[in-house]
């Protein structure tokens, strides 16, 4: 098993494990998203597609292996970002955006602490918030939903913090496959749109949620 945790000690084996756990988690947004457009049908709907995702003991076994890929994903995301600070003491004196290096490219660790923020304070206000299907003096998943995203403020971070998440995700869909060893000039150009594409459907997606709510009358479901 030594060489199992050299290969994953190795950079290439860091930039991997972030690589296949980056991948992993836009799969889960795109099943995330999914579940959420239940919003747009009604809260008997959501509420009942949320208790199912509260009390099942598979996704409770996905939830941990979730929470296991995010903190490796942080953890090899941060320290590649201090290995190669280290390796380039100085920064560059030349300007560098006119080659591979991007604005998104260059503060993905900018976009990533977004990112971790965003999910922390999400999974704190939904998960634990003050929410029950089953308690009639408690909010359901559906009301608690429409009661944050119909303020202003919320509003507006979630919005924000979305946008973040889509600058995350249209450099880190393209990284991914070209950290795979998926990098040919016929295909890379494919990959590039569609993690732009990606991106651009995930962000609108999301900041559809509190668009929807902020601009129609506040509906207290189930």
């Amino acid at each position: 098993m030594m060489w199992l945790w050299n290969f994953v000690s190795s950079s290439i084996g860091k930039k991997l494990l972030m690589s296949l756990s980056g991948l992993f988690f836009c799969s889960f947004l795109v099943v995330h998203l999914s579940g959420n457009t239940l919003l747009f049908i009604g809260a008997d709907e959501f509420n009942a597609y949320t208790t199912f995702m509260s009390s099942s003991n598979l996704i409770f076994g996905m939830e941990i292996m979730m929470i296991v890929l995010f903190l490796l994903h942080i953890y090899t995301s941060a320290v590649l970002t201090l290995e190669n600070r280290a390796a380039r003491p100085e920064k560059y004196k030349m300007d560098v955006s006119a080659g591979k290096r991007t604005i998104m490219s260059s503060n993905m660790f900018i976009t990533g602490s977004i990112v971790v923020i965003f999910v922390v304070l999400h999974v704190w206000q939904f998960k634990y918030g003050d929410w029950s299907n089953t308690d009639p003096d408690s909010m359901s998943m559906y009301a608690l939903v429409a009661f944050k995203l119909k303020s202003p403020l919320y509003a507006l971070g979630y919005v924000v913090a979305v946008i973040g998440v889509g600058f995350h995700l249209n450099h880190s869909f393209q990284s991914a496959f070209q950290t795979l060893g998926i990098n040919h000039l016929k295909y890379t150009p494919l990959i590039k749109k569609l993690g732009t594409l990606f991106a651009i459907l995930v962000g609108i997606g999301f900041a559809s949620f509190p668009v929807y709510f902020y601009i129609t009358p506040l509906v207290t479901g189930g």
